[in-house]
């Protein structure tokens, strides 16, 4: 009798030992990719911030440098307190040459000025009774006393065709404006600017804000409303802005003019976001003359 012999065959796998270093190092592989992607995310994060801190203080800043640029000259002034810092300016509305300019003392008042419209014919008409006239304002005090005679209040506009400045129709080119009273100088460079109120921008509680007000002798310190311009700001505002100090960190400082240059405007924002900050300085020239 013959026995037939059955051989059991073993399958083959992994191993306990197998598996716990497939886990292991899955395990390594995860924590890496999750470091990765953890540090690719706050580098994106911190770049979203400069980038925003840039853009902000960006805006701000050439907002700022615009308008002041077209201020009229000796506007610029400076007011405040350890709470709020405000820069003060009158901005032009409309700047020109004059031909005739009446002079204390004189019943004489009217101005002749080459007419006023830009190259695409659109013609400026100032505002009778609002507007004020300022010739060869030397400091401040020329622009926003009542009793400046280096301005005057226009209380009417005519030319030499209808009589009505907003018609293009004059055949010389020159305007004739109506003033209240005569000026107390002539400017050298024979200008004159039109004006009637200022534009002040404030830094209180870290933000940069906005204001306009009428022309009056006392500058006005704004500590609410106003149009929000940028937010955190971590300038540190000293009792008093019209003191310089090395050490400041205020939003604004005026330079006082000297033999060489004229005076200009200096403005330092610094901007603080989630521990990233950022230092915008600039010397703000304004190209107006008196």
């Amino acid at each position: 009798m013959k026995y037939s012999s059955c051989t059991l065959s073993r399958s083959k796998g992994f191993t306990l030992i197998e598996l716990v270093m497939v886990l292991v190092v899955l395990a390594i592989v995860s924590v890496g990719i999750t470091q990765f992607i953890r540090s690719s995310t706050q580098i994106f994060i911190d770049t979203s911030e400069r980038e925003r801190l840039l853009r902000d203080g960006s805006f701000a800043v050439e907002r700022i440098n615009r308008e002041i640029a077209s201020a009229i000259p000796n506007s610029v002034r400076l007011a405040g307190n350890s709470g709020v810092h405000c820069l003060q300016f009158v901005p032009s509305k409309w700047s020109t040459f004059y031909l005739e300019l009446p002079i204390e003392p004189t019943s004489d008042v009217t101005i002749s000025v080459t007419e006023m419209h830009d190259i695409n014919g659109n013609i400026f008409v100032p505002t009778a009774n609002s507007d004020l006239a300022f010739v060869y304002p030397t400091s401040s005090v020329d622009i926003y006393s009542a009793s400046s005679a280096q301005r005057q209040v226009i209380s009417a506009c005519a030319d030499d065709g209808d009589g009505n400045c907003a018609t293009d129709d004059d055949s010389d080119g020159v305007i004739e404006l109506t003033v209240v009273d005569g000026f107390e100088q002539s400017s050298p460079a024979k200008r004159l600017y039109v004006g009637s109120s200022t534009i002040n921008y404030c830094v209180r509680n870290n933000a940069l804000y906005r204001h306009e007000s009428s022309i009056s002798e006392t500058q006005p310190v704004f500590s609410n409303g106003g149009v929000l311009m940028a937010e955190n700001m971590g300038n540190q505002l000293s009792s008093n802005p019209n003191v310089p100090n090395a050490n400041d960190l205020n939003p604004f400082r005026i330079v006082d003019a000297s033999l060489r240059r004229n005076a200009y405007t200096q403005t330092q924002f610094i901007f603080v976001r989630d521990g990233e900050s950022m230092t915008f300085t600039q010397e703000i020239h304004i190209p107006n003359v008196p």
